[in-house]
């Protein structure tokens, strides 16, 4: 049977940071509307797009994971990465630290994805997850200096 997807939000405050922007950008074009200043209007245009970046991209989840692909959508990226697990090649996280780098192969060589797991809702299971199922394919845990590692038992600690 079919292992079910399973589905990481993000959590509610980001949502609402993203609102609080547009509507920062939208009190900011009502407000200052009459000036001609390119530049000002350059900063609120950047206002716009990156407020509804943000609330637009959490309509969706931040993470999936089903039994061949990991789903992550970080909020920098302009596109979904799908990662099949058999191409991941490693994890990296700071120790206690809040931010997670994914590599994986592509046919034009090693990527990597960040995420910031402080946005993620339910950030303890989907560690948590992402471990078991790492572990389960044959990966270890490596620790460098304030750097902790998953990779293959075969592979050396991914390079940045």
């Amino acid at each position: 049977m079919a292992e079910p997807t399973r589905v990481y939000p993000f959590r509610p405050w980001v949502r609402r940071a993203g609102l609080s922007i547009v509507l920062v950008a939208a009190a900011a074009t009502a407000t200052i509307g009459w000036i001609g200043e390119r530049a000002l209007w350059a900063y609120i245009a950047l206002l716009w797009i990156g407020g509804l970046k943000v609330w637009l991209g959490t309509f969706r989840p931040v993470a999936e994971a089903d039994e061949q692909t990991l789903l992550l959508r970080p909020l920098h990226n302009l596109r979904p990465r799908a990662i099949d697990w058999t191409r991941l090649r490693g994890t990296e996280q700071m120790t206690g630290g809040d931010r997670l780098i994914v590599y994986y192969d592509t046919p034009r060589g090693l990527r990597f994805v960040a995420l910031n797991l402080n946005l993620i809702k339910g950030r303890r299971e989907f560690v948590t997850m992402l471990d078991a199922r790492l572990r389960a394919m044959g990966f270890v845990e490596k620790t460098v200096e304030r750097s902790r590692y998953l990779t293959r038992a075969d592979a050396a600690t991914p390079e940045r």
